[in-house]
């Protein structure tokens, strides 16, 4: 062949190839289109466009013809193919491909059996999808209503005249142990000096350890009941730390007149003070360590399904009264089933679990941190017809994290996935 007609035959081929390409592309058949149409209606079709797909029971059966508007919101033509009997009553919604995916159309069988099916032709009512679009313009009213709850709890743990009572027991207790403090100063210097009579003396140890008995008795009842009022807390330590201060005193004194000290009654005594200081201080150092311990952490998720079209608001706040016990408790699907949550926890920085009431249920569960961020767990509950919920979140921001669930995993036709966002504050 000549250089023109390689030329010539090269560029024929392109042409064709071309042609086919946008022809396959367009979705032109030169046999004419098989199957049938079907149209349906919605308020709004944020995003959707002509030539994505149109899904049954996750499986694509056809594409979307046509989006127009009709006046009273948007009317989606879809073209179904050959061999695919849809039941009338199905729902029809839009769906995304995850949180940033392409929209497509979803249909869903729904619950009831049916011999009715769509023909070509027919005209259905779907159902609008409520996105990250909707949930971001709720947020605000979302965050109000936790709020509102949050204050409903404090009014249920935290009544008020409990708490002027706390704090103004707590603020009698400092005063107390500052007078002991000051008290146990001057007994010792008197111990020295030989000031006072040495019955005097060992009288007077024995009424500030009552005292001081009393005072811990008192400060155990506060860390019962403790509200986590900042000023009560810092007043609770303060007193703590003079309570333990006034002890060690009263023990130290104690001890070094046991030996010089020949009288059998007041030996006795002696040795009943010291005994009484003792417990006192390892009293006091334990309240110290639960005081400084306790921290409380509540959080917030807003789920939601596209296969279900339906939301789920979650709210649970952990309590830790040390590094490696926490007690968790909330409730699941706020406004919807409002599932209880209340639950023992032991761990560490990377594997915890937990054990207690799971979706008003008795369960058990388990915690696996794989790293600072990411989370994942899994919870087994209802005894007489075992679930299984698996969960998994990753922190994106401070304190704000993405949030995959599954509820009923073994159970396939109840099985719900959720996505959507977490916050702790």
């Amino acid at each position: 062949m000549s250089t023109e007609a390689k030329v010539g035959a090269f560029t024929l081929i392109s042409l064709a190839l071309l042609a086919f390409i946008v022809i396959h592309l367009s979705g032109f058949s030169f046999g004419g289109e098989k199957g049938y149409h079907i149209q349906v209606l919605f308020k709004q079709v944020n995003g959707l466009k002509p030539a994505a797909f149109v899904r049954y029971a996750g499986v694509a059966v056809g594409s979307v013809k046509t989006v127009d508007a009709d006046g009273l919101g948007a009317r989606v033509k879809l073209h179904i193919n050959p061999g695919i009997n849809i039941p009338d009553h199905a729902l029809v919604t839009i769906s995304g491909d995850g949180l940033m995916g392409e929209k497509f159309i979803n249909i869903l069988p729904g619950d009831m059996e049916s011999d009715t099916y769509l023909l070509d032709g027919a005209v259905v009512q779907g159902v609008d999808e409520r996105g990250m679009e909707y949930l971001m313009a709720n947020a605000g009213t979302t965050l109000d209503e936790l709020q509102t709850l949050i204050k409903s709890l404090n009014d249920v743990l935290g009544n008020e005249q409990v708490k002027n009572s706390m704090i103004e027991s707590a603020k009698n207790i400092k005063t107390m142990t500052d007078n002991f403090n000051h008290m146990s100063i001057v007994m010792e210097r008197m111990a020295v000096n030989n000031e006072q009579d040495l019955r005097v003396m060992i009288t007077n140890l024995s009424m500030m350890s009552q005292s001081a008995k009393s005072a811990a008795d008192g400060m155990d009842r506060m860390i019962r009941d403790f509200s986590r009022d900042g000023q009560t807390a810092e007043q609770m330590r303060q007193a703590i730390v003079n309570l333990s201060s006034t002890s060690r005193r009263i023990e130290n004194m104690a001890a070094n007149l046991e030996p010089v000290v020949a009288d059998p009654q007041t030996a006795q005594d002696l040795k009943t003070i010291l005994a009484s200081a003792k417990n006192v201080t390892a009293r006091a150092d334990t309240m110290m360590s639960q005081v400084s311990n306790i921290t409380a952490e509540p959080g917030i998720d807003f789920l939601y399904s596209g296969g279900k079209d339906q939301w789920m608001t979650n709210f649970d706040l952990k309590v830790s009264t040390s590094p490696n016990q926490f007690l968790l408790l909330g409730v699941d699907d706020i406004g919807g089933d409002d599932q209880t949550n209340l639950q023992l926890g032991s761990g560490n920085d990377t594997l915890a679990g937990r054990v207690g009431i799971i979706d008003s249920k008795v369960g058990i569960g388990v915690d696996s941190y794989i790293n600072d961020k990411l989370k994942f767990s899994l919870d087994a509950y209802d005894p007489n017809d075992i679930r299984l919920k698996f969960r998994g979140q990753y922190e994106f921001m401070p304190d704000t994290y993405l949030v995959g669930q599954t509820n009923n995993v073994n159970k396939s036709a109840e099985r719900v996935t959720y996505f959507g966002i977490r916050r702790t504050f």
